[in-house]
């Protein structure tokens, strides 16, 4: 409980959010949701530990959170699958423990129901495949596992721009125009360090030694898995990943 404590950081907006509801009297509500978004956080956070994952801190905004990381790209896929189910499974986990207490009388029948419709709306919203919700990094996962680094993270954002374009023609209100233009610019941020990412996996992948099982030939030098080794078709001739990686970081010297 203290390691997790000492990761978590409110965004001072939620600071800002709180007074409001305060004023507003919608306090019990934003308490609710706040708790809900930190149990799914700390779900996260659970599974991060579990794996050694480095991790810095839990941010909670305004409405979601989220678990930052200080790790390297070639970490397992099935790791980083595990690690974002934990999240869900913890706030639906949180829901029948909620039902429980409810069912012996420690909280209300309609308290509950508000408790029920935020935990459903929130795990709808945060599954949705949108860059970089829970169900944008599954998305993220799966086209990794099938497509290149680069193919895959760049098709992501243009299913997670779609999506978000569909949401704000399909709900025109300020709530959704503000999360919708806040996605969009965490997505152009995201797509413009699709070079420096791949750059990075590729670094880590000459200086330090992964043991993937699987074996991909690829014909071009940009076309690397995240989760693969590979023979690279490189000036007419296959050579090693590893080859191809010292070949590579020694031109740059």
């Amino acid at each position: 409980m203290k390691t997790i404590l000492s990761k978590l950081y409110i965004h001072p907006f939620t600071y800002i959010l709180i007074i409001l509801s305060v004023i507003t009297g919608m306090f019990k509500e934003l308490t609710m949701v706040l708790f809900i978004v930190i149990i799914h956080e700390i779900g996260h956070l659970t599974a991060a530990l579990y794996y050694k994952w480095n991790t810095s801190k839990i941010v909670i905004y305004p409405f979601g959170g989220c678990l930052k990381f200080e790790e390297k790209i070639n970490r397992s896929l099935k790791e980083e699958l595990i690690i974002l189910l934990c999240g869900p499974f913890f706030q639906i986990i949180l829901l029948f423990l909620v039902s429980y207490l409810t069912d012996i009388g420690f909280m209300t029948y309609r308290n509950y129901e508000i408790f029920k419709t935020y935990n459903y709306t929130l795990l709808g919203f945060n599954l949705l495949p949108i860059y970089p919700l829970d169900g944008g990094r599954l998305l993220n996962i799966f086209m990794n596992y099938l497509l290149p680094f680069k193919k895959g993270n760049k098709l992501v954002v243009f299913i997670s721009v779609i999506v978000v374009l569909i949401m704000l023609f399909l709900y025109k209100n300020l709530n959704f125009t503000l999360m919708g233009i806040l996605l969009l610019s965490e997505l152009f941020l995201y797509f413009k360090r699709q070079d420096f990412l791949y750059n990075k996996l590729l670094l880590e992948r000459y200086m330090d030694s992964f043991n993937f099982k699987k074996l991909k030939v690829i014909l071009s030098k940009d076309n690397m898995y995240k989760d693969c080794r590979h023979v690279v078709f490189y000036k007419n001739k296959y050579i090693t990943e590893k080859d191809y990686l010292n070949k590579r970081f020694k031109e740059e010297k």
